[in-house]
């Protein structure tokens, strides 16, 4: 199990890299993309396994929908953009975001769709589960997109780095706090945390989380402080950020892992899916970062 986890870890470790800072940006929304339908796909399964109908056409096709529209309402696809004279213009300032436009229509196209079924029973059910894989997988997703695509191209045409510095960032210290918590629980764990949504979770686990985190955090900033003079791509990364930066994402990715917990123990599975030997399903690996990507882009946006 512990190998599993392991080879399974170092490989999507590996990918996420060598896709994030080898390949161009629109590899990027591939990636996500990806991590989208199969996220869609293992909510739609664990839903149905349940005993409940999940309208996955609709939700797929309108979480696509938003997260296309969240990417073209981004500075660097906006840039890129304003060099091709057959592209539209951007959406005038005080107008609603297409983006936002379709939050807005998610549920109403899910109640239509209830209608024209014509079935009452369980019809609440449906809708309300069906939103909340919407929102769940596509709207914390974007955040992420955001987070990518919140820089401006360079004159040259090449887009920089400070986009895919971030996501490094967030990675590393959302997914160090994972393996903290998972380190310090097999060690050292014996007051468990929740035990009636997460039996593995332990208060020493935790307290492993936050030290990982912030010692992940502590090497980020050693080494941007002392080879790019503190420098992040476009951004500053001062020490301030390296110590609140962790706590912040390792309490909000916490919570992600128990929510999706939630959501496993009371549909009766204990992971989302077997794709990934070790780990789980793409929801076992993305639920911290799903509830942190919200608070990293708002904190990068306020305080970067």
């Amino acid at each position: 199990m512990l190998k599993q986890r392991l080879v399974t870890g170092f490989t999507v470790g590996l990918l996420f890299v060598g896709i994030v800072f080898f390949f161009p940006a629109w590899m990027h929304m591939f990636l996500l993309f990806a991590a989208f339908l199969l996220a869609q796909l293992e909510f739609a399964d664990m839903v149905r396994d349940s005993g409940h109908r999940y309208e996955f056409l609709a939700t797929t096709v309108l979480g696509s929908v938003f997260l296309g529209a969240t990417a073209l309402e981004t500075p660097l696809v906006r840039d890129l953009m304003e060099r091709f004279p057959w592209t539209p213009p951007p959406m005038p300032a005080g107008r609603i975001d297409f983006s936002a436009l379709v939050l807005c229509v998610a549920p109403a196209v899910l109640l239509v769709l209830g209608v024209l079924r014509r079935k009452t029973e369980r019809a609440m059910e449906t809708f309300a589960l069906s939103f909340a894989g919407f929102w769940y997988v596509a709207v914390l997703l974007s955040f992420l997109v955001r987070l990518a695509f919140e820089w401006k191209v360079y004159e040259d045409w090449h887009t920089n780095y400070t986009g895919r510095l971030m996501l490094l960032l967030f990675v590393v210290l959302v997914k160090s706090a994972d393996i903290g918590g998972y380190t310090f629980g097999r060690l050292f764990g014996r007051h468990k945390l929740i035990p009636a949504i997460s039996p593995g979770k332990t208060w020493e686990g935790l307290a492993g989380c936050y030290f990982f985190s912030l010692l992940a955090g502590f090497v980020m900033w050693y080494v941007f402080h002392a080879w790019f003079k503190e420098a992040f791509g476009q951004m500053r990364f001062p020490l301030v950020h390296a110590l609140v930066l962790p706590v912040l994402l390792t309490t909000t990715g916490l919570f992600g892992d128990l929510a999706e917990s939630l959501i496993k123990r009371s549909v009766g599975v204990k992971d989302s899916s077997s794709r990934f030997p070790g780990m789980g399903g793409i929801l076992d690996i993305l639920d911290s970062l799903l509830f942190s990507a919200p608070f990293m882009y708002a904190y990068v946006v306020w305080f970067f």
